[in-house]
């Protein structure tokens, strides 16, 4: 019989040596977590340091690595992409909910430069999911709104005005150019939408 000093499972030894975890390491030999952490606790008792250089290959390891468990959240926003063909919304039902808040959250760490490669070549698998739809949603009305003060003033020769106007139609295209003033002057109206208003509209700086 084999003694205790030759290891029976000698590929979870170079897995955990490596800097998997315990349950990293479950999840791909198929094990429960109990019976892996346990051979690893007795492992150590007969190779003094293993645990010391796990730790260390642990640390060296990027702290944003794809875990189990963020692995398992893509799979369940995958199978819920083929199955209705489309990202989570975080209108649905509690399950559904709680996946959108993920891909929203992948989303965010994304777009502030924090995401680790390894997760956005996996994430690369859902589509869509670096685009904030609701956002574009918003971008495209306001392109729709900017080609319907371009196609008044064509016809009108003028501005609309959002105030003394001659028409509804000129009202609501006069408010909205006095909103893009108003962001402006407070700073808030985003550079892609001033240079947009500039190219098209060169007079619009005139008014507000």
């Amino acid at each position: 019989m084999t003694g205790w000093h030759v290891s029976r499972h000698p590929e979870w030894d170079l897995m955990y040596a490596a800097g998997l975890t315990v349950r990293e390491i479950a999840d791909r030999c198929h094990q429960i977590v109990a019976t892996v952490h346990l051979h690893l606790q007795v492992r150590e008792k007969y190779s003094p340091g293993l645990r010391a250089t796990h730790e260390a290959a642990l640390a060296r390891r990027d702290p944003d690595r794809p875990t189990t468990s963020w692995r398992r959240r893509l799979d369940e926003a995958l199978a819920f992409h083929t199955a209705h063909q489309r990202l989570p919304n975080s209108q649905g039902q509690a399950q559904e909910k709680s996946l959108a808040q993920w891909v929203a959250n992948q989303r965010i760490s994304y777009q502030q430069g924090n995401m680790a490669a390894a997760k956005i070549i996996l994430l690369d698998q859902l589509p869509n999911w670096n685009v904030n739809l609701h956002q574009q949603r918003l971008d495209e009305t306001w392109q729709a709104k900017l080609v319907a003060v371009v196609d008044y003033v064509t016809v009108a020769g003028s501005l609309p005005r959002y105030r003394n106007y001659a028409s509804e139609q000129e009202r609501r295209l006069g408010v909205w150019l006095h909103n893009q003033h108003q962001k402006r002057t407070t700073g808030t109206l985003v550079e892609w939408r001033k240079n947009a208003l500039d190219d098209a509209l060169p007079a619009w700086r005139r008014r507000g």
